[in-house]
């Protein structure tokens, strides 16, 4: 029941989420909302009780080192948009996703070693980012534009669900970090409101990418020794207190 549940409800619940903070707040808040870890936190769940405890602590490390996949689809799409449209930089951005996850998943590191990439890789594309211009505000959206963004975020969940499940914790790990909701985010954000405010959504994901980073540290670490209910909900509490954070933070 909690596939399902997470294919069909969490991830597309979310990008309904950012969706919505963006119209209140902006698109930058937007973007911190998305990088919240309401996916990958049931997937690894999923891995710890399909798959054992020890499956889902080399998963989170995977997702770990993921996170570079996802640092250079932010970079290769806001780069892009500066002088194309959504078309070529979706295209750029996952050409550029699936080469580094490629070239990644032979690579098995620790816990330790995916943060120091994970942290790197955030922190390099988030200085690669243009600080654009604060994004107009969005024109009224149409009524299929929410459930759309929903059902497109459920199909490619799905997919990466399905091909996770085959491939071990490492490469499973990979996959849940790229950038399913950043490439649904970015296209319709890019598409009905200009490069700009792309951008801006992008460095917001990045600057917000805190709290899913010390969700995956907590669970490598602590899955094998505290358990599965102790390490998630500490893991989630933690990944809130990071995101509030994020959200109070100026951007620089």
């Amino acid at each position: 029941m909690l596939a399902p549940t997470l294919q069909f409800v969490v991830a597309p619940g979310l990008v309904g989420a950012s969706t919505l903070a963006a119209r209140r707040w902006g698109v930058r808040q937007g973007g911190i909302v998305s990088a919240f870890p309401a996916i990958v936190g049931p997937l690894l769940l999923i891995a710890a009780q399909e798959h054992g405890t020890a499956f889902a602590a080399k998963a989170a490390s995977g997702t770990l080192l993921g996170l570079v996949a996802l640092s250079g689809f932010a970079v290769a799409y806001g780069r892009t948009a500066l002088h194309a449209g959504w078309r070529a930089s979706l295209a750029a951005g996952w050409v550029t996703a699936a080469g580094i996850t490629a070239l990644l998943a032979a690579v098995d590191a620790g816990p330790l070693a995916g943060l120091a990439a994970a942290t790197l890789s955030l922190a390099v594309a988030y200085r690669s980012l243009p600080a654009c211009a604060p994004a107009p505000e969005a024109a009224a959206a149409h009524r299929w534009d929410l459930p759309l963004r929903m059902a497109l975020t459920a199909v490619l969940v799905v997919s990466l669900t399905e091909a996770a499940g085959r491939l071990g914790p490492v490469v499973g790990g990979l996959l849940a970090a790229l950038p399913v909701l950043a490439s649904v985010l970015a296209v319709f954000t890019h598409a009905q409101q200009g490069a700009a405010a792309g951008c801006t959504l992008l460095r917001g994901m990045l600057s917000g990418m805190a709290g899913f980073v010390v969700f995956c540290v907590l669970v490598a670490l602590l899955v094998d020794r505290a358990g599965v209910a102790a390490t998630f909900v500490a893991a989630a509490l933690a990944a809130v207190a990071a995101q509030a954070a994020s959200a109070r933070a100026r951007p620089a």
